[in-house]
């Protein structure tokens, strides 16, 4: 396990781009986990537990998603995990799946970011999608649902 909040930036990205290229089967069997305890008070809400207390990213879910989506990169994931201490710009709730969507100015990129609520009280990253202005125009539409 690897704590986000014990490691610099340039640290974090290197271990999620080895993550990224990992042997599947391998990252299936090491069970290798980047975890952050930054959970604020909204991700507690959307879910309805005051217990959340861990974000997980894991090994394998990055070198599945790799295999899928090699424009995602380190760099991306690690803004992911980052802005899961920020509230979103829209958020799609589905039970215990939910999908946030956040921007990053410095890049101009939008995302999409799927995650759930586990038994152990832990937010768990799904997927994680990155783009323009077709992303921006489902944030629109979520925005504009009534809530």
């Amino acid at each position: 396990m690897i704590f986000l909040d014990e490691i610099n930036q340039k640290q974090a990205i290197k271990i999620i781009d080895n993550y990224l290229k990992a042997d599947l089967e391998l990252a299936k069997s090491r069970r290798n986990f980047i975890i952050s305890k930054n959970v604020k008070q909204y991700l507690k809400d959307i879910f309805k537990n005051e217990n959340l207390h861990s974000i997980i990213l894991s090994e394998e879910t990055l070198a599945q998603h790799f295999l899928k989506h090699p424009e995602i990169t380190a760099n991306d994931y690690y803004f992911v995990l980052k802005s899961l201490g920020k509230k979103p710009l829209a958020n799609f709730e589905s039970g215990k799946n939910n999908q946030l969507f956040y921007y990053d100015n410095s890049e101009k990129i939008y995302y999409r970011i799927a995650i759930k609520a586990t038994k152990n009280d832990e937010i768990f990253v799904k997927s994680v999608v990155k783009g323009d202005e077709k992303l921006k125009k489902e944030i629109d539409k979520m925005n504009s649902l009534p809530h």
